[in-house]
């Protein structure tokens, strides 16, 4: 199954992207430059699942900031929380190692809705490469949204 076109509007912000854009409170990062770029942006829609939200809210508490918090509390309000259907997980499972089931959900997140994974995890890049979802580095993320919003 060939992933469908997707808008450049949708996407879902994988764990270390969160990560890197809260790790380092006393400097300004590309990655911190990303995420308030898509939460801010009215044209973007953010998707996600429960596991997700569980996963950044374990690097908020670890990374305690007054800037982990708000930027976890703003994806809250800015994501849409999808229920991911068993047809998706094992399609995306084809091509995950299976103790990664977090990955697996995060991919089949995206294949039910469309959106661009944005990560730098390699679990992703059979998927990317066989076009069932489209993933793009944080770095290109960055080169592609980040410059052409400015």
């Amino acid at each position: 199954m060939k992933r469908q076109k997707s808008g450049i509007n949708r996407f879902l912000i994988d764990t270390n992207v969160f990560i890197a854009s809260i790790k380092h409170t006393d400097r300004k990062t590309g990655s911190l430059d990303l995420i308030l770029d898509l939460i801010n942006n009215p044209d973007v829609c953010l998707v996600g699942n429960d596991l997700l939200l569980l996963e950044f809210e374990k690097y908020q508490k670890r990374f305690e900031s007054p800037l982990a918090y708000k930027i976890l509390k703003d994806l809250k309000h800015k994501i849409e929380f999808i229920e991911v259907r068993p047809e998706s997980i094992k399609q995306c499972a084809k091509y995950i190692p299976h103790e990664e089931i977090v990955d697996i959900v995060h991919a089949a997140t995206c294949l039910q809705t469309s959106a661009i994974l944005i990560s730098n995890d390699q679990h992703f890049n059979k998927l990317n490469e066989s076009e069932v979802i489209e993933v793009w580095t944080i770095s290109k993320a960055i080169n592609t949204l980040v410059k052409t919003n400015k």
